[in-house]
């Protein structure tokens, strides 16, 4: 079975509180810009963090920007424009779920 479509056994969808950086000055007003999702607890982190930020994340305008997602603590996964790299091989499901995206701006 492909690790994408490999997701925890004692329950497939799990709550996730999701929180985000802002992205400019004008995105302040609204922060933390927190929701709270239920999505299939896949263990590629990749495919999870893709999962995650589809429909949250708002699109920024340029290149070489980027967004870490960080599951409970620990980062799981890089979100470029050119597409999403692991950065652990499992994504680390507790009990109760948080992942924050940290915005890193374009460094010129």
């Amino acid at each position: 079975m492909k690790a994408e479509f490999q997701i925890l056994k004692d329950r497939s969808r799990i709550r996730v509180a999701l929180t985000r950086g802002s992205v400019c000055a004008g995105d302040d007003w609204s922060g933390p810009h927190d929701t709270v999702v239920e999505v299939y607890s896949f263990l590629d982190p990749d495919v999870f963090a893709r999962e995650l930020s589809s429909g949250y994340l708002p699109s920024v305008a340029g290149v070489r920007h980027k967004w870490i997602c960080v599951l409970n603590g620990k980062a799981i996964a890089e979100i470029t424009t050119s597409g999403i790299r692991a950065l652990v091989q499992d994504s680390p499901f507790a009990e109760e779920n948080h992942a924050h995206f940290s915005y890193h701006s374009a460094a010129y």
